[in-house]
């Protein structure tokens, strides 16, 4: 079954003038890779967040250039930790397909993903400069040619 975009758009948001054009179409490439993904790991997945508003983003403490907001991030329920474990021996389907991923000590109860490398070029990344909620979910190592440009012996 694939991710519709109405899963990926709050029903109350549907008319914001903050959905443009743009965000429709950046969520129409998203699903491409992202119903790859559901695909592939064949158990119904929950998006938890998708598109977000400017407002919605804040309020749930997003990061502020957030592709949330463009509509090239979602977050999958994740409480058993087995999507993690799946996506962590998937690397390599990760990076054909262009997905990275916040490091899972920052995201206990959920696995982000988005498209396109953030700033750092790392597939698993640190999303902020707190510190993690959950340090033992994840030791963050993992192999670094899945970085592209990452230098190798990289960890997140």
């Amino acid at each position: 079954m694939p991710i519709l975009q109405v899963e990926m758009i709050k029903p109350q948001d549907k008319n914001s003038p903050e959905l443009t054009m743009q965000v429709l179409n950046n969520l129409a490439t998203f699903l491409i890779p992202m119903n790859q993904v559901r695909d592939a790991y064949g158990f119904p997945m929950i998006v938890d967040s998708g598109w977000r508003t400017q407002a919605e983003n804040k309020a749930c403490g997003g990061a502020f250039a957030s592709k949330h907001l463009l509509g090239l991030a979602c977050d999958i329920q994740d409480l058993d930790g087995k999507l993690w474990s799946w996506v962590l021996t998937s690397l390599g389907f990760m990076q054909a397909q262009n997905l990275y991923f916040e490091d899972k000590r920052w995201t206990p109860d959920w696995v982000h993903f988005q498209l396109g490398a953030p700033g750092s070029g790392h597939r698993i990344f640190i999303p902020n400069r707190e510190p993690p909620v959950a340090p033992g979910d994840w030791n963050g190592v993992y192999d670094p040619k899945f970085d592209g440009d990452a230098p190798v012996g990289t960890t997140v």
